[in-house]
């Protein structure tokens, strides 16, 4: 699994787990963590599919 794909999931796992048990983040930081996790995933299988090659 490339790194890009593990900061990604901690990223997205992170903001939902922070959201709903810890302390609830402003909907436009969420928002924004989210999307960069999304991001960092699809680029992540970027790399790993080229590297494959």
């Amino acid at each position: 699994m490339n790194i890009l794909i593990i900061i990604a999931l901690a990223l997205c796992g992170g903001t939902i787990a922070v959201d709903h048990l810890i302390h609830k983040l402003p909907h436009w930081l969420a928002v924004v963590l989210y999307t960069a996790g999304i991001i960092l995933f699809i680029a992540g299988m970027i790399v790993s599919r080229n590297a494959g090659n």
